[in-house]
């Protein structure tokens, strides 16, 4: 068989260029620092590195929900530390005002002040983080403190100081709303059920702290004050009470007692959750660091399937291109064969 120049000139351009894509490929892996462009190269590092960005895309959203759990808890603390501090003062006001030696007109004066109190911690209640109300429980754009036409409060449409036992199983379901959120704990569920421990609960009830229905005494008895009802367990309630009590024409000590106990013991429970938000405030700054952990061994994962060894990479290129150039110069000699050269 007769290899003519035009076969011997196709073959080298072909081989040239199979030398040229290599090389090209190989300076790609040198400025990339990739080991591989497509999933067929290394089928098995492309599925390793599909896992390992999928679970940092998750550790990217765990960081989200803890930035905006963090803000949620943020301002929940803040307006929590408002109505614990105007509670502080609706105390220190009342004392004054339950002295002996006041008459109707100072009472009427510490009265007042507690009114301006009762509005601030109403306002306080009802404070918003972004577009959801942070005492609201589960309901987001629901308003969760209202009043009706006689000023009685209200949770979620719902009379906090009724003493309907259906009414009461309500107030009780709301005090309990949950909502969670996933910041990475491995959320799981134990037959159908979702695993509490796994998951991160945000959800705050203002009645839980505020209090709804009647006070009940160590034996679960309703309390009553001394016209024989009974004694409110919520504390915006329990204010008006105690405004009432000083207004009123008969004041005594004896009347205005049941309300200034109960008020005492249930305030307690507004710092128990500033306490409660301080703790799960640690715990997410727990999170927040494990989390950062986890992104960076991922990260270090992803780098070792998925980046080349760059002095690897720049030897296999070096080497690819001197052996183009070589080709180059070995054309030179193969091309200059001529129709003459054949016939000889």
């Amino acid at each position: 068989m007769r290899i003519t120049t035009n076969m011997m000139s196709n073959k080298y351009i072909k081989n040239l260029n199979k030398s040229a894509n290599e090389m090209n490929y190989l300076n790609e892996k040198v400025s990339t620092g990739r080991k591989f462009f497509k999933g067929s190269e290394d089928p098995v590092s492309a599925i390793k590195a599909y896992k390992l960005r999928r679970e940092y895309r998750s550790t990217e959203m765990y960081d989200t929900n803890i930035k905006d759990v963090d803000s949620f808890l943020t301002t929940a603390e803040t307006n929590l530390t408002e109505i614990s501090d105007n509670l502080e003062t609706v105390y220190k006001s009342y004392l004054k005002g339950i002295n002996g030696t006041m008459g109707s007109d100072d009472r009427e004066i510490i009265a007042k002040e507690l009114d301006n109190l009762q509005k601030s911690i109403f306002a306080s209640l009802n404070g918003k983080f972004s577009d959801r109300y942070v005492f609201g429980g589960t309901s987001k754009d629901e308003i969760p403190f209202t009043l009706n036409a006689s000023g009685e409060l209200l949770y979620k449409g719902v009379n906090v100081n009724s003493n309907d036992a259906a009414t009461k199983e309500v107030l009780e379901k709301l005090s309990k709303e949950v909502i969670n959120i996933d910041l990475g704990l491995g959320m799981t569920f134990n037959g159908g059920n979702l695993s509490q421990d796994t998951v991160f609960n945000i959800s705050m009830s203002g009645i839980s702290f505020m209090g709804f229905s009647d006070a009940l005494d160590k034996n679960g008895i309703t309390k009553l004050d001394s016209e024989g009802k009974p004694v409110p367990n919520n504390l915006y309630t329990l204010v008006g009470k105690i405004k009432d009590a000083l207004r009123s024409d008969d004041y005594s000590l004896e009347k205005i007692t049941p309300f200034l106990d109960e008020f005492e013991d249930q305030k307690n429970q507004v710092l128990v959750s500033i306490t409660d938000i301080g703790s799960k405030t640690n715990y997410l700054d727990f999170l927040k660091l494990r989390n950062e952990d986890n992104q960076y061994n991922l990260n270090e994962k992803l780098v070792e399937v998925e980046e080349v060894d760059k002095a690897e990479a720049i030897v296999d290129f070096s080497m690819q291109e001197y052996s183009y150039n070589a080709a180059l110069s070995m054309g030179n000699k193969i091309l200059q064969n001529s129709f003459i050269d054949f016939m000889k």
